[in-house]
């Protein structure tokens, strides 16, 4: 057990480096939250639950020379990066992906 807790305090140590700057690697104050921009957890979920049907979407209408499906498989992958907004971000992935079944 003492082990482990060693390797977890040098985990945070190492951390705690990286973060401060004082590491020798190029990662002087590495942040997710910099990386992610203004995104939250929920929007990201939804981006990669859009990009995911979207994805089959593009390869269904690829493989079906379907172009109304191929395009909306397109916008459900790359729309929701430019909607920040929860709600709205919601509703149009919603709409994208039963626009094919509508029209």
């Amino acid at each position: 057990m003492a082990d482990v807790t060693q390797g977890i305090s040098a985990i945070n140590d190492i951390a705690a480096k990286v973060q401060s700057g004082s590491a020798d690697s190029g990662l002087t104050g590495l942040d997710v939250g910099s990386l992610l921009g203004s995104m939250s957890m929920t929007n990201l979920v939804i981006n990669v639950v859009a990009g995911l049907i979207g994805s089959g979407f593009f390869m269904y209408g690829k493989k079906r020379q379907d172009f109304r499906v191929l395009g909306f498989g397109v916008a459900l992958c790359v729309v929701p990066y430019f909607i920040s907004n929860t709600l709205l971000l919601l509703v149009a992935c919603i709409a994208m992906t039963a626009a094919p079944f509508i029209l």
